[in-house]
């Protein structure tokens, strides 16, 4: 016996709505979870810096589609899980085979959504995650050059202004004038001639938009060019240095160039720049490195999107197996299968980033693994499909 037509929308229509909540709760809580760790650890820097909460709940709106693009994945998982247990416990679905309706009529509804989802994914992935990227970068950046004192515990190393080739210290506060003792600083790190500065006293002030870090009674140490292993050792009793931090926030404009922070189009650009600069056994050059990460980015943003439809494959018919406790087994089944994917995902990515394994093959073997697992339960719940119509069909005709 088939269902008409009219009854299999019903039947789409039923199993769709028995996903959406389930579906939206494990979204909810599965990103409320993600995002804890970057809240407390933004916490703790805003309390450094002494700046507007507000700047912390802008930060959290500009990492949220970092977090739901992970999320979606799971919670598609999760949510047929929980609603084919749910279906399967209550009896529902024998009451649906007794009827005619087969196990592939039950997928597709699945099968739809999850293509559905997987496309929602890659639209985040392609537009909000990069611009999410690029604004969180650009205002934490300038969060960074706030005041340092904020920042700054005696002994402790500031490292905001590291990406400017400056990083610096003090050991202690002077009780009496409150000058900071024992300055260390390093600057012009990344240019290949660093230089060393230690003073006994150092003052810092703020002027207009800038940062001047006033050294009294000290030494800088330079390397003598062409000479290895000589310095050149300067005394001075006052010296002036500018840092790249301000009083305030300071809004600026900031276009990152991480592969995280681009779109598709922009990054297959880059990818294609890159292999311009470098020759075909170059493997350890900066190029060659950036080359691997900008790849590794590349089919991340197809692969995890697509997850969706390898965890539909998979979740109908472990949902449909499911006999007792249909939402907490559904929800160990799902949580145990997310923790091994995710899990196939960092570590493919290591090794993609790191050369052992082409980018494309790192990025979509946790998907091909899902898939593999998700045929065998499709193709052993199609037989038993068709097994238990064949003994139904016997038994009628008995």
């Amino acid at each position: 016996m088939r269902p008409e037509p009219s009854n299999l929308k019903i039947l789409t229509k039923y199993t769709i709505r028995e996903f959406v909540p389930p579906f939206f709760a494990s979204l909810l809580c599965l990103t409320l979870i993600l995002l804890l760790e970057e809240i407390f650890r933004l916490t703790r820097l805003f309390v450094k810096k002494g700046v507007s909460p507000f700047y912390l709940l802008e930060l959290l709106i500009y990492v949220l589609p970092a977090t739901i693009v992970v999320t979606i994945p799971m919670s598609t998982l999760i949510g047929i899980l929980i609603a084919f247990g749910r279906l399967s416990t209550d009896n529902e679905i024998t009451a649906m085979r007794a009827h005619g309706v087969s196990f592939q009529q039950l997928l597709v509804p699945m099968l739809i959504t999850s293509i559905f989802l997987s496309i929602t994914d890659l639209v985040f992935m392609d537009y909000a995650l990069p611009h999410g990227n690029a604004a969180y970068s650009s205002l934490k950046r300038d969060i960074s050059r706030k005041n340092p004192s904020f920042v700054l515990e005696e002994g402790v190393v500031m490292k905001e202004m590291e990406g400017k080739g400056k990083i610096w210290m003090f050991e202690r506060t002077h009780p009496e004038t409150g000058r900071l003792l024992d300055v260390k600083l390093w600057d012009a790190i990344w240019s290949g001639k660093p230089r060393f500065v230690e003073s006994k006293q150092a003052v810092l002030s703020f002027e207009k938009t800038h940062a001047w870090l006033d050294l009294y009674d000290g030494r800088t140490y330079e390397r003598v060019p062409g000479e290895a292993e000589v310095y050149r050792i300067t005394s001075f009793e006052e010296n002036r240095i500018l840092l790249d931090v301000v009083e305030d926030v300071k809004r600026s404009e900031f276009e990152s160039q991480s592969p995280r922070s681009m779109p598709i189009a922009k990054l297959r650009r880059r990818i294609r720049e890159l292999k311009k600069q470098i020759t075909p056994n170059d493997t350890r050059s900066y190029q060659a490195i950036q080359l691997r990460y900008a790849k590794v980015e590349y089919h991340k943003k197809f692969s995890i999107p697509f997850a969706c439809l390898f965890f539909g494959l998979i979740g109908v018919p472990l949902g449909l197996m499911v006999k007792k406790s249909g939402r907490m087994v559904g929800l160990g089944i799902g949580l145990t299968l997310i923790v091994v994917y995710y899990l196939l995902l960092q570590l493919g990515q290591s090794l993609g980033i790191n050369g052992k394994m082409t980018a494309w093959v790192a990025m979509w073997t946790p998907n091909m693994f899902t898939g593999l697992i998700g045929c065998v339960f499709l193709i052993r719940s199609i037989i038993q499909d068709k097994v238990s119509k064949t003994q139904t069909f016997s038994g009628d005709a008995n």
